[in-house]
């Protein structure tokens, strides 16, 4: 199991990714949508990541990755 919270907040669209180890990142609406769009693409999900916030998507590990695509409707 992974060890992601994901929070996306209906009203606002803002979206929170927190690990177990409480590191977190915070995706606003735009950002969101570019993580919806690369969705079903590894690569492109940790990218669009990666320039929100480089250091939090270069320790994601691919199972976490995976757990983004399917909280937003596609599986990577």
């Amino acid at each position: 199991m992974s060890d992601l919270n994901i929070e996306l907040c209906p009203e606002t669209g803002i979206c929170s990714i927190i690990k177990a180890d409480g590191t977190k990142i915070d995706l606003m609406p735009d950002e969101v949508a570019q993580v919806k769009d690369a969705a079903g693409n590894v690569d492109a999900i940790r990218q669009a990541l990666g320039q929100i916030d480089a250091s939090f998507a270069e320790q994601l590990a691919a199972e976490n990755v995976d757990q983004i695509a399917k909280r937003f409707g596609k599986k990577a």
